[in-house]
């Protein structure tokens, strides 16, 4: 037994509590006289006043120790999923049929125990529920039906019980099949249950190797969501053969039509050449017409094959208008030599990652000079061309005109720095020239074979710093906008630049970066030609950007260079728009979506409603509650719980009653058969969780020891009490308050009384 005391604000501030209050006792009525013995009175009640609130500011606790008796349980987990219906066990029997029978041996043991403690037995699936009976041992279905094996939110539920557990067993096949919400990692769990030294006993019924029946499946299908009409598409995924060595097997790629049916468009047979093969597929389609469309990749089944569900996988894909085609010329750094630079082959390279970007790459060496590009210049082939380097010298007269020609009717152009770029490159009389939002000077020329020219060129380092303008430029938007301006002044400098006049911009121009300092030099200008637009960039080294880890500005930058070049920066305006996370969502789980209009900037609409719903495969609609994720944006998540199929999202963008604009996008849940498709058991992971219970006693077993562990354990003597510390207080107490309000209200009563008030 030990008194323990908890002071409130600590024990100084308790005492000087008391000083005070003790110093006040003494205080007496000036103007009335009272008699010895009623002063005593009050004093001694009001010192009982005192005294009660000192104990109750040193808050006192009585702890002991005292003995209680407590009922124990070993708690047995069965395993009701239709995976132990697999016929791979002792004797052929079923994992099932072998798990009721190890039960039925060992009926008396299991006797035998539940005479010192409690047997539970409790069946799980995606649920779990306790099995009730008269006798010892409960009577099992005939065959096990559940669709999940959530093992781990089976431990987690046994754990939350009120029951002192001397033990767990746990009968499966070992491979946990559960999706969401019952998706419990079973490792986790079974630390709580080590930490409450609580032994976990595992038998595995079923051989890893899975069962015997050979099986097809297509797996990790890849598919970029939004693909361009015209360009190839490369539809990626793995074949599982288990069982058909030798065997060729048929995979299709089908795709869906305008008319909504699925066509074979691409095919080819591999042949596995293991028994359990696992081989790469890659074909492709090329589809020409815009529009959302249906992707799926097939095994063809064999005579014989028992489960199918999983011979093909499916998503959606949005194929939009030709991608931007990219024409990207880089000059050598002597006649006759390589394209130069290190700027053009990471530029190129992070351009190849976006699939609407389709580069074409030609070197431009002056042996011999002057080609003839004209057939290649026309109007409507290029969406943005590059010019890297690339001095006037490469193509003759006639292409050049070209190729201003292509930029005024809409064309694209930006030209990078270089010793042969610009003035040094003798544009200043080439009509492309006349197209660049810079004015070029007279005697700014570099020859070929001459040293370079310091005065047309910038020393390093040259840090590139946005302008006010620049920062609203959607080529510059390479962060968020909270971390933009950060972003900026962490990129490292530029190797240089061509020195670009402040004084020497065409009328047009929009200087979007310049160079740091009191006289700062424009380094990259926009500005317009005719239809298209220009961009004169002074430098040629943003590939040290991702060499120094700033890989996602960089590609940034340069997607969004080229997108603002080709004028496909943004969306048609007026236009509701859909966006999805996802096409494919494994049942059970949460798909994130956008919806949004992109409001034309004449409009002036102060609120826009949306109304956005879900169609699953049975036709059932369910509305979308959205919330705000932006300027005309509404994000909403939603969990695929319903039935495997393909489902529509629809959303209908109104302002003021009047109906705007509507858009539709469409996703798949796969019909996955989580107990069957993959069948095997897992044995390891029953190893683990038993051993990480080992300290407490935990082990894996096979299930023919199932008996001779019952018999260990109805041995053992049982703990049947346990000692709890208890904790004895008074001062927050009713008794303790009522008594503090009687002494305070009968001083008072009595002062009253006495003619003290």
């Amino acid at each position: 037994m030990q008194l323990d005391f908890h002071p409130v604000g600590g024990p100084w501030l308790v005492a000087l509590a008391a000083t005070v209050l003790f110093a006040l006792l003494g205080l007496a009525p000036r103007h009335v006289k009272l008699p010895w013995g009623r002063a005593l009175v009050l004093r001694t009640l009001r010192l009982l006043a005192v005294v009660l609130v000192v104990l109750a500011m040193l808050r006192p606790t009585l702890k002991y120790t005292e003995t209680r008796s407590v009922e124990t349980t070993m708690l047995v987990l069965v395993d009701a999923s239709r995976s132990m219906q697999v016929a791979d066990s002792l004797g052929g029997l079923s994992r099932w049929d072998s798990l009721k029978q190890m039960l039925s041996d060992a009926s008396s043991d299991f006797a035998r125990l539940a005479e010192k403690s409690k047997v539970k037995f409790v069946e799980f699936t995606d649920t779990t529920r306790q099995l009730t009976s008269e006798a010892v041992l409960p009577t099992l279905a005939e065959l096990p039906t559940g669709d999940q094996s959530a093992i781990g939110a089976a431990l987690a539920d046994v754990l939350d019980g009120d029951e002192r557990l001397i033990g767990v067993m746990l009968l499966s096949d070992g491979s946990q099949r559960a999706i969401t919400p019952r998706d419990a990692v079973p490792q986790l769990v079974a630390r709580q249950l080590a930490a409450e030294q609580v032994p976990l006993y595992t038998f595995t019924f079923g051989q890893s190797g899975g069962s015997e029946r050979a099986d097809l499946a297509i797996e990790d299908l890849v598919v970029s969501d939004t693909l361009f009409a015209a360009a190839p598409a490369s539809v990626n995924g793995q074949l599982r053969s288990d069982g058909y060595l030798n065997q060729p097997v048929q995979v299709q790629l089908e795709w869906e039509n305008v008319d909504g049916e699925m066509e074979v468009v691409a095919a080819k047979q591999p042949t596995p050449l293991e028994a359990s093969a696992r081989i790469p597929l890659s074909l492709s389609h090329t589809p020409r017409t815009p529009g959302e469309y249906k992707v799926t990749l097939r095994a063809v089944s064999p005579a014989g094959e028992l489960v199918t569900t999983n011979n093909e996988a499916s998503t959606f894909v949005t194929v939009r208008e030709g991608g931007i085609n990219i024409l990207f010329l880089s000059g050598a750094k002597q006649i006759g030599g390589r394209a130069g630079g290190r700027e053009q082959r990471f530029v190129r390279d992070t351009l190849a990652t976006s699939p609407d970007m389709l580069v074409t790459h030609r070197v431009v060496d002056y042996a011999p000079a002057e080609i003839d590009l004209q057939s290649e210049l026309v109007p409507d082939r290029w969406d943005v061309v590059v010019l890297d380097d690339v001095d006037t010298l490469g193509l003759n007269a006639a292409s050049w005109r070209a190729m201003a020609e292509m930029v005024k009717q809409g064309t694209g152009l930006i030209m990078l720095g270089g010793y042969h770029s610009f003035g040094p490159g003798g544009f200043r009389t080439n009509p492309v020239g006349d197209l660049l939002p810079i004015e070029i000077g007279i005697a700014e020329r570099q020859q070929f074979g001459e040293a370079i020219r310091d005065d047309v060129q910038l020393p390093p380092p040259v840090p590139m710093v946005p302008t006010q303008l620049g920062l609203s430029h959607p080529v510059l938007q390479i962060a968020a906008d909270d971390e933009l301006q950060a972003t900026w002044q962490s990129l490292p400098p530029l190797d240089g630049a061509n020195a670009f006049s402040p004084t020497g911009l065409k009328p047009n121009a929009l200087v979007l970066t310049q160079t740091q300092g009191p006289r700062p030099r424009p380094l990259l200008v926009a500005g317009q030609s005719g239809n298209g637009r220009v961009m004169a960039l002074a430098g040629d080294s943003t590939w040290r950007w991702q060499m120094q880890g700033k890989d996602d500005p960089f590609r940034r930058f340069w997607r969004q260079m080229m997108l603002w070049l080709a004028k496909k920066d943004t969306r048609e305006q007026g236009r509701a728009y859909i966006e999805l996370a996802s096409r494919r969502v494994s049942r059970g789980g949460l798909l994130e979506l956008e919806v949004g209009f992109d409001r034309p900037e004449s409009d002036q609409t102060s609120d826009l409603s949306f109304d956005a719903t879900i169609t699953s495969p049975d036709g059932a609609t369910q509305s979308l509650n959205t919330t705000t994720a932006g300027v005309d944006r509404r994000a909403a998540n939603y969990a695929a719980l319903g039935t495997p199929g393909d489902y529509l999202v629809e959303v209908k963008v109104s302002a003021g009653g009047e109906l705007l604009d509507t858009a539709s996008a469409r996703f798949l849940v796969p019909d996955e058969d989580l107990e069957l498709d993959r069948p095997a058991a897992d044995p390891g992971l029953m190893a683990q969780l038993a051993t990480t219970t080992a300290a407490a006693g935990g082990q894996a077993l096979a299930p023919e020891e199932l008996s001779k562990l019952i018999r260990e354990l109805a041995d053992q003597p049982v703990e049947t009490t346990e000692d709890v510390l208890a904790r004895v207080t008074y001062w927050d107490k009713w008794p303790f308050f009522l008594t503090f309000v009687a002494v305070v209200s009968t001083e008072w009563w009595l002062r009253k009384r006495w003619g003290l008030v």
